[in-house]
């Protein structure tokens, strides 16, 4: 059976006429007879179309460039040194920017993922894409770290709105979320 979907009218194709059975032959030994089904969306086969529709999430992930990958985090002063080389200083100070490190089960570092560069006050972050990169990786924890150019370390309400939505989503494939951090220049503030 063929089905073409073209835009908003939806028709089928005309389905061959069914055999009458013969009361001679048997039923018993007739195996089901299987029928492919294939769906065309505007003149293109369904699984070609939605390959183009829906493409796989690519990420890049720093790794071993702007830190030691060997090392494992052992506190919250390792997480903001390890920032602080992923962060330049004046990347910290000019505009604001979101980054998420992936970690495994014994908080060795897999990666650390600059999610998204903002504007001078505020930062878009999505955390579909940061559960989706996490479960790419296969890391068992991630931490996220943004800045604040003002040097503010208080975290807002949209922060802390963020954190809960990424601890939320991450926990459902048993990705924990260690910490959250806000770096400045000089010193850093968990939340």
């Amino acid at each position: 059976m063929v089905r073409i979907i073209t835009g908003a009218k939806k028709t089928a194709t005309k389905k061959p006429a069914a055999k009458k059975p013969n009361k001679a032959a048997s039923s018993k030994n007739k195996p089901y007879k299987i029928e492919k089904e294939v769906v065309i969306i505007n003149g293109t086969k369904a699984s070609t179309a939605l390959k183009k529709a829906v493409p796989a999430v690519k990420v890049r992930v720093s790794r071993g460039k702007s830190y030691d990958p060997t090392a494992t985090i052992k506190s919250p002063d390792d997480t903001a040194s390890f920032f602080r080389k992923f962060f330049t200083a004046n990347k910290v100070e000019g505009q604001e920017q979101f980054a998420v490190m992936y970690l495994t089960r014994n908080n060795a570092v897999i990666g650390i993922y600059m999610h998204t560069i903002g504007a001078m006050t505020a930062v878009m972050v999505e955390a579909k894409l940061i559960v989706a990169t996490a479960l790419q990786l296969a890391a068992e924890a991630i931490i996220t770290c943004h800045n604040h150019p003002s040097g503010n370390l208080t975290p807002s309400d949209a922060d802390i709105k963020v954190a809960s939505l990424i601890e939320k989503q991450a926990g459902l494939f048993d990705i924990r979320l260690l910490d959250n951090m806000i770096i400045t220049k000089t010193s850093y503030r968990r939340y």
